[in-house]
């Protein structure tokens, strides 16, 4: 099966979702969760049976907000409550009208995250991509010397590309960006290199063979041949358990699950079509071109 025949189809393809997610995002607004822009949390266990939509029509009535209302894990029956940051006074008004609908509830907790937090927050979570991507650039290029140090930028390139097409995904289902969205960053990019890295080590294997080292297309295509069913029943594997976590969390509005598990399913999705189409793709076209330059200065 030739991998490489529609090689640009797949990076034109994926670069049009990626701008036009992103693109769209920045137009349209993303979804920043109280984590990163701010905002006012109450928790409260209502000690007994409540309805997300019941709780949001009660802030919505009492300050005029549609907010975010979370069961939470752990908890008889907990509940978070997520508003735009509001003066204590209104934060107090709210608890008071959930006192009324439940009688028996708890005392409530109120904390106001300052959007300064959300700064902090943002910056941490940069910090720990470039390092996770840093320290994937020096293991690759150890592991994979003889492949060259282009395997490992485009390793890069590909994992870039998991992360920027999620993001795309967020701004165009405005799906809310806060903790949750960082750790499926990362873990989707520590399940697409190793993808990636399967795929490499089997294009290793190949070139030592006299009969494919002449070849690169041929090297790729083969490599790729050869771990494809292993790479689809992998990932196949992961969906379905991560599928069955977003069904669990959709019958039992644990939104935290939610907002974890479905970006999840798409993570793994695109990490494993990027380790066949992207990173290849890339590889090949840069080392084809490198060839033909080393190539030209020798005439």
């Amino acid at each position: 099966m030739d991998f490489l025949k529609h090689k640009y189809v797949f990076l034109i393809m994926s670069l049009a979702i990626i701008a036009f997610g992103i693109i769209y995002g920045l137009v349209t607004g993303f979804k920043f969760d109280v984590d990163f822009k701010g905002g006012t949390a109450i928790n409260v266990d209502l000690n007994q049976e409540f309805d997300n939509v019941d709780v949001q029509n009660i802030v919505k009535d009492t300050v005029g907000q549609v907010p975010l209302v979370q069961k939470v894990t752990g908890g008889n029956n907990s509940v978070s409550i997520t508003t735009e940051i509001i003066p204590s006074e209104e934060a107090d008004k709210i608890v008071e009208a959930l006192k009324e609908k439940y009688q028996n509830m708890g005392d409530a907790t109120t904390r106001n995250v300052q959007p300064a937090y959300g700064k902090e927050l943002i910056n941490s979570a940069l910090l720990a991509i470039v390092v996770s991507i840093v320290i994937v650039l020096i293991y690759i290029i150890i592991r994979f010397k003889t492949l060259g140090v282009t395997a490992a930028i485009t390793a890069i390139i590909a994992l870039i590309h998991d992360a920027a097409f999620l993001i795309s995904i967020y701004g165009i289902f405005k799906l809310p960006i806060n903790s949750t969205f960082v750790a499926v960053i990362l873990t989707i990019i520590g399940y697409s290199i190793n993808d990636t890295i399967v795929v490499y080590d089997r294009i290793r294997e190949n070139r030592k063979k006299l009969s494919l080292s002449k070849d690169l297309k041929e090297t790729i295509n083969v490599s790729l041949s050869q771990t494809i069913r292993r790479t689809i029943f992998t990932s196949l594997t992961t969906v379905v358990t991560v599928g069955i976590v977003y069904v669990f969390a959709l019958l039992n509005n644990q939104q935290v699950l939610k907002e974890f598990s479905l970006p999840l399913i798409i993570g793994v999705l695109v990490g494993t079509y990027s380790s066949m189409f992207i990173a290849t793709s890339l590889w090949y076209i840069l080392e084809t071109f490198i060839s033909k330059r080393k190539k030209t200065v020798k005439k």
